[in-house]
């Protein structure tokens, strides 16, 4: 297997970022209220992800995307447990994964919201709706 690191992305990559999360229809980013990870092989970006500060109870796990010629390798884990170990842990954690990803956020201790039956802040609920009106796959809410 390649080695994979995770870091913390830098500022001067915000531009690229926001073309990647385009080019794919997600939402753009913001360092001011995100923590963006980046993941890298042999000198070259793999994949990205992002926790974004809601509320001071809320924070939602979002943007994963690994590049389709890097797929497999275990990537999205490492984006994932990277992004838990940056996250303050004193916070709801919202995701919005698509249904066919299910068990892999559920490994991570993600549970349907329907289960755990929190307070869905506005602003993960309209994304949420948002979501299921414009994507072709069916998208969950999740909490951890």
């Amino acid at each position: 297997m390649k080695t994979i690191s995770v870091r913390k992305a830098l500022s001067s990559e915000i531009e690229w970022i926001n073309k990647t999360y385009k080019s794919i229809g997600f939402v753009t980013s913001s360092f001011d209220i995100e923590y963006i990870a980046v993941a890298e092989t042999k000198g070259l970006i793999c994949g990205l992800g992002r926790v974004v500060d809601i509320d001071p109870k809320n924070s939602e796990l979002g943007g994963m995307y690994v590049f389709e010629q890097f797929q497999g390798l275990g990537i999205a884990k490492k984006i994932i447990s990277h992004l838990l170990d940056h996250f303050n842990s004193n916070k709801k954690l919202w995701c919005l994964p698509f249904e066919h990803l299910e068990h892999f956020y559920k490994k991570f201790g993600f549970i349907d919201q329907a289960v755990a039956n929190y307070n869905i802040p506005e602003k993960i609920h309209s994304k949420y709706k948002w979501c299921n009106l414009n994507y072709d796959k069916n998208v969950l809410l999740l909490v951890k």
